[in-house]
């Protein structure tokens, strides 16, 4: 005499799923053939708009680059702050906790202020690709293919958004949470490809590294091998796909001359060590300015335990005297942008930067000059200047004129 409910899914799904039962409010949208829910508690609507936008923006993008999103509707799902603080991806619903996104204050006017609630929806959407079409074994490296790709796919959603140049903050504070979490290891820090579900490894370096990847290769080659994995390994049965299996792929879809960027960021632990040592600029007779730059790169491999190495397999390692120290590195021909800045711009109530010099320039020894001729007054600097590289100390990378 009991009552009781059959559920069926008309798509394949992770067997990965909740149950959640309130008096909901709804706000729904018909999105381009698709049902947009969102389901929340009276008086907390702030902000269903941004939310709604962000999983149109999501949805479109994610589409386009990857593959057709598999279900016919789409529903976030508020939770009270007594659970918790996060949001989690299941097959088509995202339960989320109202701290994080339906009461959380977004402050309009601060440059600094991240949309959280935008950013955090379109992480969430981005495990319908990456956890719900593409499944990885539950073996090492498994959370990159899951939470690194959904990074990823959320930083590129923001930059469409908000623009390539405010996609700084998100990747130094990416870049920062590795470096902080990476300190605070107990066990052994892992490759990218083989982490053991090391959270400051799989959503803050692969973030960064993911990123890097696409700004090297470009976003469309990045996202035209992505498209090709998920269309190799989506809803496949037992064996799934593993790290290795994407790696190897990247492999296939990445140039000759950046092959090194697979072995530095996936398969070992590599840091860069990048600073402006000094910068000097010259107004010119003609109006346009000479900016002359002192850099310094340097990179090494770190083993599980933190221990430096600066020589690769049987190439020793290169030196050079920077001032009074003697630095050493790993044998260097690696890209890195060099950018020159104006005076910031203003878009809406925010300053941004203002490149009017931005270019990678391929690096073969430690310390570096460079002479860059400008239309516009600089007044500032940077090496690596959007925090790409994994850096130990990024606050070093610009300098003002």
């Amino acid at each position: 005499g009991r009552r009781y409910f059959h559920y069926k899914m008309d798509q394949k799904m992770l067997n990965f799923y909740s149950f959640i039962s309130a008096k909901y409010q709804v706000k729904k949208e018909n999105w381009k053939g698709k049902s947009l829910e969102i389901y929340y508690h009276e008086g907390h609507e702030y902000n269903l708009e941004r939310m709604m936008a962000s999983m149109k923006k999501s949805l479109d993008y994610y589409a386009a680059s990857f593959s057709p999103y598999q279900f016919n509707q789409m529903r976030i799902i508020e939770f009270p702050l007594t659970h918790g603080t996060f949001a989690q991806a299941f097959a088509n619903t995202v339960p989320f906790s109202e701290g994080i996104g339906f009461i959380a204050k977004v402050d309009e006017e601060n440059p600094d202020a991240v949309d959280y609630p935008y950013a955090i929806i379109s992480h969430e959407l981005a495990h319908q690709w990456w956890a719900h079409q593409v499944i990885g074994a539950k073996v090492k490296g498994a959370t990159m293919l899951s939470e690194s790709l959904s990074e990823y796919s959320s930083l590129q959603v923001l930059k469409h958004t908000y623009g390539e140049f405010q996609m700084r903050k998100f990747l130094k504070e990416a870049l920062d949470s590795y470096l902080s979490g990476r300190a605070g290891e107990q066990f052994k820090e892992n490759p990218l490809m083989y982490n053991e579900n090391q959270q400051y490894i799989h959503y803050n370096k692969g973030a960064v590294v993911m990123y890097a990847m696409s700004d090297f290769l470009g976003e469309q080659r990045f996202n035209d091998f992505l498209k090709d994995y998920v269309g190799r390994t989506a809803f496949q049965e037992p064996p799934y796909t593993t790290s290795i299996e994407f790696v190897n792929l990247l492999k296939v879809h990445t140039p000759d001359s950046l092959q090194y960027l697979i072995k530095d960021m996936y398969e070992t632990i590599t840091l860069y060590d990048n600073a402006i040592q000094n910068v000097k600029v010259k107004a010119l007779a003609n109006g346009k300015y000479q900016v002359d730059i002192d850099f310094q790169m340097l990179k090494y491999r770190s083993d599980d335990k933190g221990k430096r190495s600066y020589q690769d397999s049987a190439t020793p390692a290169i030196s050079a005297k920077i001032g009074a120290k003697k630095l050493q590195s790993l044998p260097l021909a690696d890209y890195v942008d060099i950018a020159v800045f104006a005076a910031a711009k203003k878009v809406g109530a925010k300053e941004v930067d203002n490149p009017i010099y931005l270019k990678k320039h391929k690096v073969t020894q430690i310390g570096n000059q460079i002479r860059i001729v400008v239309d516009e007054k600089p007044v500032e600097v940077g090496v690596d200047p959007f925090n790409k590289l994994i850096d130990t100390n990024s606050d070093d990378n610009r300098k003002k004129t």
